[in-house]
């Protein structure tokens, strides 16, 4: 773990999340003991989500569901809900782990991470994760499949070989920010090995977040971007993701995140979103994000017609 990585983490993590303590713009409160309010962050995998648990705990449980879907970034969400504004949303283990409590060590392992986050969440506020989904949202480094299939690159390790073997008459794609930040491709450059002297020969192209750089590959304008694993465009182009074989990032599952108060007051809700969680993999976060994006579909009918298909409405 490298110094300056450690010390953006410790700087970026807790702080930030606490600097926007009462902010919410929500007006009414969290759920009762006949009631439960449910919320998101303001992207469309987060929407779907959202929607997932309102839908499913309409239909299998007695409780009043009231719909905080959209609300806006990880610090308005989880101090909604640390402030009983919420009583649950979906959230990463990466993001829990390093934004949220702060940590600055990286956790590869998806189990590790998830236990030592619920633990942490239930001790400092009375928080608590229920099972995680099978999606799995860390960053990575996502190749054109023609390019790697011709240098036989699978993992980012093969990507730092071909590097330092002097291949550098390509371009890859970085967001902005990515590129930039001291725990972005400035730490994975040096966590795997890759020659400074030869990193600089290579085409860097900064963009920022929506997708173009995604768009940039399957024109064939690049070889490799960073991203993370359930964006819709790698579902989209058929893009490769490179194996992360010397465990550079924490693991990012998706899980709900809920009061435990709720859970004592209505065991029927955690028993309604463990049967949920699990039904949603990677694969299928990245084709509902992908309806969501490119045909304009409601959120909430994407996690209706996702639920229906599962059984589970």
């Amino acid at each position: 773990m490298h110094n300056s990585r450690r010390a953006f983490l410790q700087s970026a993590g807790a702080i930030g999340i606490a600097s926007m303590a009462g902010c919410s713009s929500i007006v009414d409160g969290g759920g009762s003991g006949d009631s439960i309010t449910i919320g998101s962050k303001q992207f469309a995998e987060q929407e779907i989500l959202g929607h997932m648990a309102i839908a499913a705990l309409r239909e299998n449980t007695d409780l009043t569901v009231n719909d905080e879907t959209g609300l806006g970034g990880t610090s308005q969400c989880f101090n909604a809900l640390k402030n009983d504004e919420i009583d649950c949303y979906w959230t990463y283990t990466g993001t829990l782990w390093h934004q949220i409590l702060g940590k600055s060590n990286v956790i590869p392992d998806g189990e590790q991470i998830y236990s030592e986050s619920k633990s942490a969440a239930e001790e400092e506020w009375g928080l608590t994760l229920t099972e995680p989904t099978g999606a799995d949202a860390s960053w990575t480094i996502v190749a054109r499949p023609d390019w790697a299939s011709e240098h036989g690159i699978e993992t980012i390790s093969d990507f730092a070989s071909y590097v330092n073997d002097g291949n550098t008459d390509m371009t890859f794609v970085s967001y902005t920010e990515y590129a930039e930040r001291e725990d972005g491709l400035p730490a994975l450059i040096e966590d795997y090995g890759i020659e400074q002297s030869a990193w600089d020969e290579v085409k860097l192209r900064k963009v920022g977040y929506g997708g173009l750089n995604y768009q940039i590959l399957n024109d064939g304008q690049a070889v490799a971007t960073s991203g993370w694993q359930t964006q819709p465009q790698i579902y989209k182009y058929d893009l490769r993701i490179l194996d992360d074989d010397k465990g550079h990032f924490s693991k990012y599952w998706i899980v709900p995140m809920i009061q435990q108060d709720a859970i004592d007051s209505n065991p029927a809700v955690k028993e309604t979103l463990d049967e949920v969680a699990p039904s949603v993999t990677t694969e299928k976060m990245q084709q509902m994000a992908l309806e969501a994006s490119e045909e304009d579909k409601d959120p909430a009918s994407i996690a209706r017609d996702h639920l229906s298909s599962e059984g589970l409405i």
